[in-house]
């Protein structure tokens, strides 16, 4: 019983270090879910600077950092504290690969871009080089 209760302990305090990653993570994936009718149209000059692969390494950048903001904090695993960057990036490349393939198959009026992805998994990248300039307190 005691273990039970250890291990919704070490559970309750690992959310609690990763709570926003979590949530930001749920964003995007609700965010990259939206049919294509719903997202506001850009003006046409604005098309040439291509907007949207901004937006994909401005969400993807925030969330690797809040991601291994969190996983270097919390206390309870401290594999994943001292692999938080690896963890982080394969599950920043899942995520990116993930909501590109949901918009390819199954979202109305959207698209899969292997552009988009690249910008996805940059972003994880500069979320990454945001974090440890820095310099994270573990």
């Amino acid at each position: 019983m005691t273990t039970c209760l250890s291990n919704e302990s070490s559970l309750r305090t690992f959310l609690k270090y990763n709570r926003w990653a979590i949530l930001w993570g749920l964003f995007i994936i609700v965010l990259t879910s939206l049919p294509g009718k719903t997202l506001p149209k850009l003006p046409a000059f604005l098309d040439l600077l291509h907007p949207d692969k901004i937006v994909h390494l401005f969400i993807f950048g925030v969330y690797a950092y809040l991601q291994i903001r969190g996983f270097k904090s919390q206390p309870e695993f401290p594999v994943i504290s001292r692999h938080a960057v690896l963890i982080t990036m394969v599950i920043g490349v899942f995520l990116g690969a993930g909501t590109e393939l949901l918009q390819l198959f199954l979202i109305p009026m959207r698209t899969g871009s292997v552009f988009d992805f690249i910008a996805n998994v940059a972003g994880c990248f500069a979320g990454w080089l945001f974090a440890t300039h820095i310099k994270l307190k573990t």
